[in-house]
């Protein structure tokens, strides 16, 4: 798949599965990669490495700028994960792996509006 359009917007789904040492366990049950060891850039890092290097924003990713697309990003997720969960839940899958996704929603449901207030 291919699109044409704000560059930020993939930075901000990808961020969006960017899990950090720090967060949360609730986080770290969904990383799929290892961005959460020593040496890998913090999301705040790699989004200040991207728009510099790129010349999209100057702001670093500090403010409003970037708030944006972080929300956004994390809104899809939370989608994504809720029709995975709906999915299990009415039997249109059997993979266990999405049973706790239910409480996973809940939980990012949270994380996203105290995201949302962060750039408020």
């Amino acid at each position: 798949m291919a699109t044409i359009g704000d560059p930020l917007m993939d930075l901000g789904n990808g961020l969006a599965y960017w899990i950090e040492a720090g967060d949360p366990a609730e986080l770290h049950l969904m990383r799929r990669q290892p961005s959460h060891l020593d040496g890998m850039l913090s999301r705040q890092q790699l989004v200040e490495y991207y728009t510099e290097r790129a010349g999209i924003i100057s702001n670093g990713g500090n403010g409003a700028g970037f708030g944006f697309y972080q929300v956004f990003g994390l809104f899809r997720l939370v989608v994504i994960i809720q029709q995975m969960y709906f999915r299990y839940y009415h039997g249109q899958t059997k993979d266990s792996r999405f049973a706790g996704f239910g409480h996973l929603v809940n939980y990012l449901q949270g994380y996203l509006l105290n995201t949302i207030e962060q750039y408020s």
